[in-house]
Order: structure tokens, then C-alpha cells, then sequence
């Protein structure tokens, strides 16, 4: 007897679509957990998505995503994509029934368009996710490396904000001056 909690363990825990090693639970699964969710929402947009690429490859990632258009998802997100030519096959095949996301990882296996590249080929939707963390990190580490060696942070003050322009950003001095309807 197949166990209930097969398809969580098989696919626990999610990874991002962009690594090796990725699971799928069963297509018609999917379809369910789609149906479920239209069914279930009030005023939410329904975005199937599949890693189906990396795992069946992009002809079986599109019957996928035929099978949740026919669902009725609202948008798919036909994750990792390896080319151009994938990015528009899948825009060929779908991107006159439903908006299509594109997932814009630096380094990851989606070749790295623009917005306005993305829309000529067809995606109404691209998101950027992770890339303000990258550049922090990176900022970060030429903070660190330069304090280490340095013992201050005087070579890096052209490239940062002073006390004062990081508190106009974040409002400090609105927020204090609300904050003085409540003294005594």
C-alpha cells in the first residue's frame, strides 16, 4: 500500500528551480491542487507553476502546463528554462491564452534577459528574485574584506550612506516628529 504522505517526502524539501535534484508531484495531482484552489480563492490570481524542465524535459513541461491551462490557472510559471529557443517555444505555445512568468536568476540556467526582451518575446510577467540579496552580499563582503584589512571603513564612505542620509531614507525624522504628539 502506497503511503499517503508519499508525494511530501518525495518532494520535501522544495528547491529552487534553478538547482539539480528537484522532484515533481504527478501531473494530475497538480491539476487538483489547481481546481482546489480556484474553487477555494476569493480575489487571487492562480499561477500554475512546473519544474518539469529539469526533471521530463520541455516537451513534457508543456503538457504540463497545457494540462493547468485546461485547469484553468490563471498564469504559468514554466520554471528554468535553459534557452532562448525554450523560452520561445514556451511563449509560442502560450502566451495568447495566459501570461506567462519569467524567472530572472543571475547565474541561474534561464539565460538573463532584460523586462523589454521579455516582453518582445512574449512573458507579461518577470520577476528578479534574490538579486537585491546577491548585491548585498557581494556589498557585504567588500565591507568586511575592506575593514579587515584596512581596520576602518574610510575607503568605502563614497559608496555608503552617512547616519544622517540613512535616516532621511527610512524616515527617522518624520517618525520622530509624530512621535512627539505623545511626550508627556
Amino acid at each position: 500500500m502506497t503511503s499517503p504522505w508519499r508525494t511530501i517526502i518525495d518532494v520535501t524539501p522544495k528547491r529552487c528551480g534553478h538547482l539539480d535534484g528537484k522532484a515533481l508531484i504527478g501531473a494530475g495531482e497538480m491539476v487538483g491542487k489547481i481546481r482546489a484552489a480556484l474553487d477555494a480563492r476569493s480575489d487571487a490570481l492562480i499561477m500554475a507553476r512546473t519544474d518539469a524542465i529539469a526533471v521530463e524535459g520541455l516537451d513534457k513541461a508543456m503538457e504540463r502546463a497545457e494540462r493547468y491551462v485546461e485547469a484553468g490557472a490563471d498564469a504559468l510559471f514554466i520554471e528554468a528554462p535553459q534557452s532562448e529557443a525554450q523560452m520561445r517555444a514556451i511563449t509560442g505555445r502560450f502566451a495568447k491564452r495566459v501570461p506567462l512568468l519569467a524567472n530572472m536568476v543571475e547565474g541561474g540556467k534561464t539565460p538573463l534577459l532584460d523586462a523589454k526582451s521579455l516582453q518582445q518575446l512574449g512573458y507579461r510577467i518577470a520577476i528578479f528574485p534574490g538579486g537585491l540579496a546577491r548585491c548585498l552580499v557581494f556589498a557585504a563582503q567588500e565591507y568586511f574584506t575592506a575593514l579587515k584589512r584596512d581596520g576602518t571603513t574610510e575607503g568605502l564612505r563614497s559608496r555608503m550612506l552617512d547616519l544622517q542620509a540613512l535616516n532621511r531614507v527610512i524616515g527617522t525624522p518624520e517618525m520622530l516628529e509624530r512621535g512627539k504628539r505623545y511626550e508627556k
